[in-house]
């Protein structure tokens, strides 16, 4: 089912709900955007379903826009995890859309995200944050976030490197035990408490946290791992096979306590990522990371092998309460 766009907006374009089945359409402009800005396309078609499908828990609105001869121009998304008071929402563009048009999509989709996502945000005092990104270098995109009201707030690395002998060694760590596969209770206890601290970071319920690993693009429950000294609980590390089509493993996420940071835990996780990719015929390993992360985690990314290879911009909008009635798609 498609609805008309508003009447202010240019003829012929429509807007329709958006499901996983737009993946490869959404995907096409999602690389468009990341080619323009990068020479080359970071995310891959499932990383795109992943997003169009998200767990039952989560509340979302997603719409997709066609041009008159039916072609996907932007995917407009708006999200809320149970339990995370920063709210998550996007439009990504074909840039080969002229500006006048493109910069009236963009604010006809901004009017109809906005709206939702106060209306969708946890109870509480104060505005509505809302977060939302573009590739570093995307200036036109940066442009219109900073029209819709968003303010850039951090910048975020994907690093890569090499899967080689020298990476799968790390110096040995007294005490030091990983384990695969293991228990999600584990893993999510460590992960909480690791990244508190963390910039735009919000413990969630084992549950909401599971839902959400689950329905990310090559997820694989073999690869949870937990890092124990002496038989105690020190880091923990989800590896997902999202970038196996690129030759790559991917580190989801990856945290150290604070007593058992600074003596060789994460390198270790990172030479044990290695080993797994090599096992799995994977030469390289990717991940992201806070340009700006509190613990230097950049350096230790860089002393495993890895590399900047792209950056993506984060802003964050700071919604009041309470709004005008959004615009309603069809009407």
């Amino acid at each position: 089912m498609t609805a008309a766009l508003p009447a202010a907006l240019p003829a012929g374009f429509t807007l329709e709900p958006a499901t996983g089945a737009h993946a490869p359409e959404v995907h096409q402009i999602i690389a468009a955007e990341q080619v323009a800005a990068f020479g080359f396309c970071a995310d891959t078609e499932e990383d795109a379903r992943a997003e169009l499908e998200p767990p039952p828990t989560m509340d979302s609105l997603q719409h997709v826009v066609r041009d008159g001869t039916g072609r996907v121009v932007q995917w407009w998304f708006a999200f809320h995890v149970p339990g995370d008071p920063l709210l998550g929402t996007g439009i990504t563009s074909d840039p080969a859309l002229p500006d006048e048009v493109h910069d009236e999509l963009t604010a006809a989709g901004w009017g109809l995200l906005l709206p939702w996502l106060t209306d969708h945000a946890p109870d509480g005092e104060g505005p509505v944050r809302a977060f939302s990104g573009c590739p570093a270098g995307a200036t036109a995109a940066q442009r219109r976030l900073a029209a819709a009201g968003f303010t850039h707030q951090r910048t975020f690395w994907e690093m890569l490197g090499p899967v080689t002998g020298a990476s799968r060694t790390a110096a040995p760590v007294p005490g030091l035990a990983i384990t695969g596969a293991a228990s999600s209770h584990d893993v999510h206890g460590v992960l909480n408490e690791g990244f508190v601290g963390h910039w735009g970071f919000t413990p969630l319920d084992h549950d909401s946290w599971l839902a959400l690993e689950e329905s990310q693009s090559g997820f694989d429950p073999a690869f949870r791992f937990l890092a124990t000294i002496d038989g105690v609980p020190a880091a923990a590390m989800v590896l997902s096979r999202r970038l196996e089509t690129e030759d790559a493993l991917y580190v989801a996420e990856l945290a150290t306590l604070a007593p058992y940071r600074r003596r060789g835990i994460a390198a270790a996780l990172l030479a044990h990522a290695c080993e797994i990719a090599h096992r799995e015929g994977l030469g390289r390993l990717s991940l992201h990371v806070d340009s700006e992360n509190s613990h230097d985690a950049p350096s230790v990314y860089r002393r495993a092998g890895l590399d900047v290879r792209c950056a993506f911009h984060g802003y964050i909008a700071e919604l009041a309460r309470p709004h005008p009635a959004p615009f309603v798609p069809g009407t």
